[in-house]
């Protein structure tokens, strides 16, 4: 099942309101993983992973960031992580979400089956970040379903800076 997120509550910056989803659980599939250039913790520290999920779409390659369309076949693993406002605000910061919507990601509520850390599956609404077609228009289609292993097995050398997508933008 998905959804456009609904807003819950709203913060305002230079005029721009800021809405959070309502999903308390986070399916991240790219630089946001644990190990990736933006990995989650470096947002809240001592997150923890609390399972794993594969979202189904197609996965493509934009330089040193995947964008996933939640159409097609492919089966993408993504960990999901519990998520307050105030981290759905900054992951919304590093997607280009706000302040500003640049235009290469949309919010999605997904209810899916998450295979937990402790053992079991259960059913969870999760945020997903989902490229937008404009995005991916010209972009290859990344055959696997593990981005970070898929990046690792480029030997791709990620630039010195640390890379944080959008977020110079979001925080000025």
């Amino acid at each position: 099942m998905m959804n456009a997120c609904n807003p819950l509550n709203s913060v305002e910056a230079a005029g721009v309101a800021w809405r959070a989803c309502g999903a308390t659980h986070v399916a991240v599939y790219g630089t946001l993983r644990a190990g990736g250039v933006n990995d989650i913790a470096r947002l809240q520290p001592g997150i923890a992973c609390v399972g794993r999920v594969r979202l189904q779409g197609t996965l493509f390659d934009l330089g040193w960031y995947p964008g996933l369309v939640l159409q097609g076949e492919q089966e993408v693993l993504a960990e999901v992580y519990s998520m307050d406002a105030e981290l759905e605000q900054a992951m919304d910061g590093i997607e280009g979400l706000w302040p500003q919507d640049l235009g290469e990601y949309r919010k999605r509520v997904l209810t899916l089956p998450v295979m937990q850390q402790r053992g079991g599956q259960q059913p969870m609404a999760l945020l997903v970040y989902e490229a937008r077609p404009a995005t991916v228009r010209q972009a290859p289609v990344i055959a696997a379903s593990d981005w970070l292993a898929w990046m690792k097995a480029r030997a791709a050398r990620h630039p010195d800076t640390v890379f944080q997508l959008n977020m110079v933008r979001a925080q000025g």
